[in-house]
């Protein structure tokens, strides 16, 4: 299958770093997984990994051990889980759970993931997080498999070969889609993310959410549920203005420019909640709401998360 003299040679040596027919629990040490450098047909890396994949699907239909091996990959612009899944013909909760991603929303453009060769599901025995919370109480499934373990740094995973998520489990992770901070209809965008001409300065300067042209008074809602941050009126530049703070603590929105908050700081709230009403406080030039979304404290274009039509 492999016909390429030096990835012949790499996985072999990958071989004989990662795997010990006398070890129970196999390390996986990415440093020295071999790297994808692009998921193109072309590239002679992807097309042994996509070879292998293939191979494995064709094991497991037929009751043989597919051969499990790990590869790494920046993701590239303008990708996303579910892309990156189709690209690599690995399901979506595969690389979501052995990748820390609890949320199918999260940004991974940039990042360098790791790919497995065999699908299925990996339980991280050492997180609290939500939806590892809720694969673990497939305590039989793992105590059967206790022979198929992984270690990645401090992490420890049971790999439920060929195993997909429960409709509990695929709610859960799927149910991160984000609400809009304000009724499309009564609305507009009218600054993107990105480059602009500061109005008040006339500089160049980047734009780091979008803003919502509206009336003064139209409702804003939270996009998902979290806790308030920070409610803050009369700020120089935002004005009266929100920072709501998500389940999943990577994510944090910002909501500014209010003319009135209904929430403060320590508050709960539920996605769709009315948390201010669109004003015009600070540094703007008309009634409007500026809304940022930060994932890990830097901002994205909301415009890529938020289902805006």
């Amino acid at each position: 299958m492999l016909k390429n003299n030096k990835i012949i040679i790499s996985v072999l040596v990958f071989l004989q770093i990662q795997f010990s027919a006398f070890s129970f629990e196999k390390k996986i040490e990415k440093e020295k997984l071999p790297e994808i450098p692009n998921l193109s047909s072309r590239n002679e890396i992807f097309k042994e990994f996509s070879a292998i994949v293939d191979e494995n699907y064709k094991a497991l239909a037929s009751g043989q051990e597919p051969l499990m091996l790990f590869f790494k990959v920046q993701v590239p612009e303008k990708t996303n889980l579910l892309s990156l899944s189709a690209r690599c013909n690995i399901p979506y909760e595969t690389l979501a759970t052995l990748n820390n991603l609890n949320s199918n929303i999260k940004n991974i453009e940039g990042k360098e993931l790791i790919i497995p060769t065999v699908p299925g599901l990996f339980i991280n025995l050492e997180s609290s997080e939500p939806l590892q919370v809720i694969l673990k109480t497939r305590c039989i499934e793992i105590l059967q498999n206790d022979n198929m373990c992984y270690t990645l740094g401090k992490d420890k995973f049971s790999f439920l070969q060929n195993q997909r998520f429960s409709p509990t489990e695929r709610a859960y992770f799927l149910d991160t889609a984000l609400g809009l901070p304000i009724d499309a209809s009564l609305s507009y965008i009218s600054s993107s993310f990105g480059p602009r001409i500061n109005p008040f300065s006339g500089e160049w300067k980047n734009h780091n959410g979008v803003d919502f042209a509206a009336s003064e008074g139209v409702p804003v809602y939270a996009i998902k549920s979290g806790k308030i941050s920070l409610a803050k009126k009369n700020d120089t530049v935002f004005g009266n203005y929100i920072i709501l703070k998500h389940n999943d603590s990577e994510i944090t929105s910002v909501y500014a420019h209010l003319s009135k908050m209904t929430v403060y700081s320590g508050d709960i709230v539920n996605r769709g909640d009315i948390i201010g009403y669109v004003g015009q406080t600070g540094m703007a030039t008309g009634p409007h709401l500026h809304f940022e979304i930060r994932f890990g404290g830097i901002a994205e274009n909301p415009e890529k998360v938020l289902p805006i039509k």
